[in-house]
């Protein structure tokens, strides 16, 4: 039996939630007060990953009888390779401008950058972005108590 690619990425997935868990065995923290706090988002990010590749998994042995469209579409490969350095442009711009500023600009750049074919408005896209950047400030800073960057343009 072909393995579809959707059951290879699930596989995948699944050993890499394995090889992190063990991972985070490994790395032993003192309790505080402040639990469960940052020593969550590891077991939060590999619950959601094994679960998506479970999912991958059943769709794909679901569906191995129907024929299989190739992986990449056309002109797939550099979308992905534009959204890649698009991440690293945030990355470098983020160390020097903190998350705060670059951020919804960041958020911005990929709504229109994962439209296709749909219109997008820009009011929508300012109210999302501004949304985004405030809901996950809030997560990282008050819920998992991760110090954000303040970028070395400003002191941080």
């Amino acid at each position: 039996m072909k393995m579809r690619h959707d059951m290879v990425t699930g596989i995948v997935g699944l050993l890499t939630c394995i090889f992190f868990f063990i991972m985070t065995q490994q790395v032993r923290q003192p309790a505080n007060l402040l639990e469960p706090g940052p020593r969550l988002l590891p077991y939060v990010a590999i619950f959601l990953i094994g679960i998506s590749s479970i999912a991958l998994i059943v769709k794909g042995y679901k569906e191995r009888e129907i024929a299989e469209k190739p992986y990449f579409p056309k002109g797939g490969v550099i979308k992905v390779t534009k959204s890649f350095l698009m991440l690293v442009i945030y990355a470098v711009a983020m160390t020097y401008l903190g998350f705060v500023i670059t951020t919804p600009f960041a958020t911005a750049a990929f709504i229109y950058d994962l439209k296709g074919n749909s219109e997008v408005k820009p009011v929508s896209t300012v109210i999302i972005s501004v949304v985004v950047t405030a809901v996950l400030y809030a997560m990282f800073v008050f819920a998992f108590q991760i110090k954000l960057p303040a970028g070395v343009l400003f002191g941080g």
